[in-house]
């Protein structure tokens, strides 16, 4: 299932009394619930496991976006939400910053793959500064919820086959955002193979030892993924936008190949 059809418009709510993180879990537990299909949960259950999930770690990621989520056993489709305070909250932000935006995913417990995927899509669609802005700034449900579906690019697209797409990486810098621009797109087909480059061998050869060391081994990544031709035009220009120049600047190259026949999944 996608975001754009996870997102729950009853769930939608600008405004809160809530001063402090505990009461902001709360008012999320509420909104949550007024989606018919945590009916059969009830608000201990789903305050308990989002409040589970923040005791690992705060889900306020900076800039004013927090992503508070869950997964409940026996629960059927996700319950995507957002909470705009726009006067902020301390949610125990990873830049210290008050929280402004509480987008909530609460998801079926045997469902992680599509989890991680919603995840990765929310995340990478608050990215920009701007955007979240526009959220923050909407003055009314209605308004919200077309302003963040007009935000959403991965819609579900006709099936014309499928890509394997090959992304050696040698920049760590690059590495997650070019992994999360496939995980927001992509289910549960995506391997990352740790390696080395060529020099860490040749290394070895008397011919070629004075020109490789240790030290020259670096970091090398190779992301695997399986990825509908309906995407592959995007994902490669969402690696474009996060590698400055790729056709000039070493350290990440991209191949994509058509593929005959796929059968499967993996697990993130």
């Amino acid at each position: 299932m996608s975001l754009i059809d996870s997102l729950r418009p009853e769930c939608l709510q600008i405004g809160s009394k809530a001063r402090d993180k505990t009461e902001v879990l709360h008012e999320i537990t509420k909104l949550a619930l007024k989606s018919g299909l945590l009916a059969p949960f009830s608000e201990k259950e789903v305050f308990n496991a989002l409040q589970s999930r923040e005791n690992i770690g705060s889900t306020g990621f900076g800039q004013g976006i927090a992503i508070p989520h869950c997964s409940l056993k026996n629960l059927t489709e996700f319950v995507v939400g957002l909470l705009i305070i726009p006067e902020g909250v301390d949610f125990a932000s990873l830049d210290g910053q008050k929280t402004r935006a509480f987008f909530f995913i609460v998801g079926p417990e045997n469902k992680r793959n599509q989890h991680i995927q919603i995840l990765s899509a929310v995340s990478r669609l608050l990215k920009s500064p701007a955007d979240s802005s526009r959220l923050i700034e909407a003055p009314d449900k209605e308004t919200l919820k077309e302003r963040f579906l007009s935000l959403v690019q991965y819609k579900d697209k006709e099936k014309k086959g499928k890509s394997l797409f090959q992304v050696f990486i040698q920049r760590e810098d690059y590495f997650e955002d070019i992994l999360q621009a496939f995980s927001a797109a992509v289910q549960g087909t995506i391997s990352v193979i740790e390696t080395n480059n060529a020099g860490y061998y040749l290394n070895t050869m008397p011919l070629f030892t004075s020109y490789w060391t240790e030290k020259n081994r670096g970091f090398n990544r190779i992301i695997l993924a399986v990825v509908e031709k309906g995407l592959s035009n995007d994902i490669i220009r969402r690696i474009n936008l996060i590698v400055d120049d790729i056709d000039r600047e070493s350290g990440v190259l991209i191949t994509v190949q058509d593929l005959v026949y796929t059968s499967g999944s993996l697990d993130f």
